[in-house]
This record gives structure tokens, C-alpha cells and sequence, in this order.
């Protein structure tokens, strides 16, 4: 029997349960609706009419009888709750990753809105108490939260290339370390990974240590000192992205003490000077720059860093030639030519020069 075959015989139904109803009320005689028995001639019975049109008429969908199926319904909804807990989990997991990326494109953003420079974080590790496979895990994670918050990430082999000229590293010399990798290439907030413990077997704890120098101002900031319980591989993960997000967070705070700077590292000749910042920085040809020679700390009542005042420039530079990803060449404007150690600091300019 088709589809419109039911429909037709069900809608007839219908209109002779209605037909006996009025009829039974103008005879004084109760109507039959309990009836499971079809009249003969009838697809329906009075009991089915009377569910449809009276018990549930929200059902009246013209398959109520033939596609509805109880049994696999039950079996659909166990399954359905049984997986419940799973799909929640995923949702969660969903929004938490959206959430994340919602905030490094806002964090990006915000940079863009209020830095027109990008400071250099760079990360260095102590390879005699780090392990090489948790030295890489966490510099990978330490790389993605760096550029999530618009910095420029300067890697621990960058810097041993740097330093591998002189004996800094051999002597564990942490001014003559920040010293060389503040002039070239120009790492602002430098992060000497100490300790790094990640337990492969579980539950133990991670633990961290890592110490925050700016290399502007030659100030080493208290160890940053993290430990957290772990039970699983996914949490060790998470570890380590809570510590990087939490030293670029503290570099990024700290870079605003005194203003974004770089430093002249090498003399081309004819007056002019190759400088540890280009065009990934924030710097275009033609921007001019003061030359400072030094500044003054200002401090809390703490001790720590609180501003920096730069002292009056003793020259300019203008920005002739953007040389790579992020060095440039910059010539003599007036007065006297930067020396290594002195601060190049942008002249102020608007929003309206930045591309």
C-alpha cells in the first residue's frame, strides 16, 4: 500500500470518527473511540483516529503508522546519550581551540594598532641540564606564542651562531651573552632556559626555570620559577605553552620600560652602517633615527626598573636601504656616527607613514 494510499484511507478515517462523534452527540450515545478493531472497509481504527486527532495531534504527519519505528528509536537515543559525553568533550575542545586562535589574531592586532616596532625575544638553553628533545618541544611552542603576540622569536641556534666567536658561552658569562646578542641581532628580552624537567612517565611534575634579562638596560629580572603536576602527554604539552605564553607575556610588558631601539653592528664604509633591524622590525627606507648614547634608569622603590630616560642624541641617521628579512643600511644625517654600543631610536612618526 503507497504512501497517499494510507494518507487517503486515514484522512476518510478521520472524517467518519468525526462523522460518528457529532452523530453520537445528537443521539445521546457515547461515540466509540477505544476501538483497536478497524470497521470493515476501514484502513484505521477508532483507537489509532482517536490518538492522532485527540492524544497527540502534533504527530499528524501522514507516516505516524508506517515509518516510526520504537524499537529503533530506543536503540538511537541510548546511543545518542551514550555518546553525549564525547561529543560535549569535543565541542569543548573546539571552542577552546577557537578561543585561543580568536585571541593571538586580537593580541596581533592590538600590537599592529599600538607598536609600529616588533621587539626581538630570544631564547637560549642551557644544553648541560636541558635535554635535547624537551629543549626543541619547548622552543617549537616558545616560536608559535612569540608570533602570537607580535614579537620577532630569535631561536637558541641563532644565538649560539652569534656567540659561537667568542667565549661567553664557555664562561657562563651572562652580561657578555646579553651584551653581544643585544647589538647583533638586536635581541631585546633574552630568556636563558636554566632548568627544563618533563617526566615521561606519569603522574610526576614539569618543572621550569628561566631567567628574563633586558639587554637595554643590562637588568637580570627574578627567576621565573613554574612547576605543575602532570598525568598524561597532553598536559605536558600544555605546560610548556603556559611557560612560553607567560615569559613573552613578561618580555612584552617589560620592552615598554624605555622605547624600541637598535643598534649599529658593523661600518660599511663611505659613512654608512649596517644596523640590527629592517623591514620584519617595522623600519622603511628614508625613517630617521637619533643616535643615543646613553640613558637613565629609572627605578621602584624595589630596585626593578620602573622608565628610562635617553640622554640628548649626539647624531642622526636616516634608513637608506632595507637589506634581507630584517637588517638595514642607514647613513649619516649630522652630528656623530653611532658606535656599537650606542641606541638608535626612532624619530616619532604617525600612524599615516606605516604601510
Amino acid at each position: 500500500m503507497t504512501d497517499g494510499a494510507i494518507r487517503r484511507g486515514l484522512i476518510y478515517s478521520m472524517g467518519i470518527f468525526l462523522l460518528t462523534v457529532f452523530s453520537a452527540c445528537g443521539s445521546g450515545k457515547l461515540p466509540d473511540i477505544t476501538s483497536e478493531k478497524p470497521p470493515e472497509g476501514y484502513t484505521f481504527s477508532s483507537a489509532q483516529v482517536r490518538r492522532i486527532m485527540i492524544d497527540q495531534p502534533f504527530l499528524l504527519s501522514g507516516d505516524y503508522f508506517l515509518k516510526r519505528d520504537p524499537e529503533k528509536e530506543s536503540t538511537n537515543l541510548i546511543r545518542i546519550f551514550a555518546d553525549a559525553g564525547d561529543k560535549a568533550r569535543a565541542v569543548r575542545d573546539q571552542e577552546e581551540r577557537l578561543a585561543r586562535l580568536e585571541e593571538a589574531v586580537f593580541k596581533r592586532r592590538l600590537r599592529a594598532e599600538q607598536d609600529i616596532f616588533a621587539t626581538k625575544v630570544g631564547f637560549l638553553v642551557d644544553r648541560d641540564r636541558v635535554k635535547a628533545p624537551a629543549a626543541e618541544s619547548f622552543l617549537r611552542v616558545a616560536d608559535e606564542e612569540t608570533e602570537n603576540r607580535g614579537a620577532i622569536f630569535i631561536g637558541d641556534r641563532d644565538i649560539r651562531e652569534v656567540l659561537s666567536k667568542t667565549d661567553c658561552l664557555e664562561r657562563r658569562d651572562l652580561a657578555c651573552i646579553s651584551r653581544i646578542v643585544g647589538i647583533y641581532p638586536g635581541v631585546r628580552m633574552l630568556n636563558i632556559v636554566e632548568v627544563l624537567d618533563l617526566p615521561e612517565t606519569f603522574p610526576a611534575n614539569s618543572v621550569a626555570r628561566v631567567s628574563i634579562v633586558d639587554t637595554g638596560l643590562s637588568y637580570r629580572y627574578p627567576i621565573l620559577e613554574m612547576t605543575m603536576p602532570v598525568k598524561s602527554q597532553a598536559e605536558v604539552n600544555e605546560f610548556l605553552r603556559l611557560l612560553a605564553a607567560k615569559i613573552v607575556d613578561i618580555a612584552m610588558e617589560k620592552k615598554n620600560i624605555m622605547p624600541w631601539y637598535c643598534r649599529a653592528f658593523s661600518e660599511e664604509g663611505d659613512g654608512r652602517w649596517f644596523i640590527s633591524a629592517g623591514a620584519l622590525s617595522g623600519l622603511h627606507e628614508g625613517d630617521i633615527l637619533n643616535v643615543i648614547r646613553s640613558g637613565r634608569l629609572v627605578k621602584a622603590p624595589t630596585g626593578t626598573p620602573a622608565g628610562w630616560i635617553p640622554g640628548d642624541p649626539k647624531g642622526m641617521v636616516q634608513v637608506e636601504r632595507l637589506v634581507g628579512e630584517d637588517l638595514a643600511i642607514v647613513s649619516l644625517v649630522s652630528g656623530l656616527p653611532p658606535d656599537l654600543e650606542d641606541f638608535l631610536i626612532p624619530q616619532k612618526k604617525s600612524e599615516d607613514t606605516r604601510e
